[in-house]
């Protein structure tokens, strides 16, 4: 046997395994291509058909799961041998509540033993169950530390100073709904709050807020206090310029913090932003505008 041949067999035996519990939109497939890309063998666990075929090219094995079926899933993880798993991709609440019939007895018995079902009492209570099964949860920054913007604008158009007033008030409301853990986006005019994100998602919540003012808002969405980066980082997407401009209405601003929310597709959001006259601003949240 060659050298070149013990060295593949080394690098061979180093490759760890990874699974790759995979919600909705595009960041699971490239969590998976960068997982990969990172010398790790990617097994993914989808929970929709259109997610299994993205993340499929990028996995040694990629399968279809139902929600809420815990126990069967864990025993996929462990019969591979996988010590480390990472979750990615939106897994809306609603789901889970239309599926409930469907969880198995190990579904069942942890969520029994929770005092509420917020986002954050659910997402920990996962992380536990596997730390105690031997498979350590990753964050997600560890894979897609690219995504991040830092502070600046992105767009051609600048907030003005009645944008950062409302940028200022806006953020300081999205920060007191995440601490109650209710969601992590606010939308505003001229200091009054018009939405507030909870079970229905961030888009909509924008939309909404876009119906009520019947022109430009001022959105902001942050990271909770003390966030869990092993699950539900801040995201941006070109679903969520959309909603800034449903109707008629063209316009408006997003402020997200630096090193705590991920942007999709920067490039083609950032056009799409400066088509659309939108602003995209990437504040220190920790300091007033």
């Amino acid at each position: 046997m060659n050298s070149a041949t013990l060295l593949d067999n080394k690098q061979v035996k180093q490759r760890q395994k990874l699974a790759l519990v995979a919600g909705e939109g595009k960041l699971p497939a490239i969590m998976a291509q960068s997982a990969k890309e990172k010398g790790y063998d990617v097994m993914g666990l989808a929970l929709s058909e259109d997610v299994l075929h993205a993340i499929t090219p990028h996995c040694y094995k990629a399968v279809h799961i139902a929600v809420g079926q815990v126990g069967k899933n864990l025993k996929r993880v462990k019969d591979e041998g996988i010590t480390e798993a990472v979750f990615i991709g939106r897994i809306p609440k609603i789901n889970l509540l239309q599926n409930l019939y469907k969880f198995d007895w190990m579904a069942v018995k942890e969520l029994s033993k929770l005092t509420n079902f917020n986002d954050d009492t659910i997402q920990t209570a996962m992380g536990d169950l596997l730390d105690r099964n031997d498979v350590r949860v990753l964050p997600q920054r560890e894979f897609l530390h690219h995504l991040f913007p830092q502070v600046g604008v992105l767009t051609r158009r600048q907030p003005s100073v009645a944008d950062y007033a409302d940028i200022n008030y806006a953020l300081k409301m999205a920060k007191d709904i995440a601490r109650l853990d209710i969601g992590q986006t606010v939308v505003v005019r001229d200091r009054m709050i018009l939405a507030v994100e909870a079970i229905e998602g961030t888009d909509n919540a924008i939309k909404r807020g876009v119906s009520l003012a019947r022109g430009p808002v001022v959105v902001a969405k942050v990271a909770k206090v003390k966030h869990d980066q092993r699950f539900d980082t801040p995201t941006i997407g070109i679903t969520t310029l959309k909603a800034l401009i449903s109707g008629d209405h063209k316009g408006g601003v997003i402020a997200i913090g630096a090193n705590e929310t991920m942007v999709i597709d920067q490039e083609e959001i950032v056009q799409f932003a400066d088509e659309h006259n939108i602003c995209i601003v990437v504040v220190d949240p920790d300091k007033e505008q």
